[in-house]
């Protein structure tokens, strides 16, 4: 996977610095394991990977992942590579956790990943929800 400079490619600063080397060591596997996984999908020709999520109330999930041809066609893992969608959960679940970590909690958030293949490129766009209220005070009549 191409990587940028940008901060966002980089694991989010917590307050327990061994949370953040744990994150950087999740982040680094995940970057190990994607390029195997790229040519396995490339073989059958899969050119595009969306993945949606979403949380709150301390429980989030991925909702989708769609793999699409050239043509924007579905393509079906089964039976037709070692890759599943699991396996493409788990890594993009470590994914979001190192960038957003607590993505699920309270409003929680939601977002899409959309990587292409060719030219290896990850765009995730994240979400984070949050409650707002506006107070006005008012004093006599």
């Amino acid at each position: 996977m191409s990587q940028s400079n940008d901060s966002t490619n980089q694991v989010t600063p917590t307050s327990s610095p061994s949370l953040e080397e744990y994150y950087r060591g999740v982040l680094d596997r995940v970057r190990r394991e994607l390029p195997a996984i790229a040519g396995q999908l490339k073989n059958i020709g899969v050119a595009t990977v969306r993945v949606e999520y979403d949380g709150c109330g301390d429980s989030g999930q991925i909702e989708d992942i769609v793999c699409f041809d050239t043509e924007d066609n579905c393509v079906k893992l089964t039976g037709k590579t070692p890759v599943t969608d699991d396996q493409l959960a788990d890594l993009f679940y470590d994914l979001i956790e190192t960038r957003h970590p607590g993505w699920e909690n309270n409003d929680g958030a939601c977002g899409e990943l959309e990587w292409i293949l060719e030219p290896d490129t990850l765009t995730h766009t994240h979400n984070d929800r949050f409650t707002d209220y506006h107070t006005t005070e008012h004093e006599g009549l």
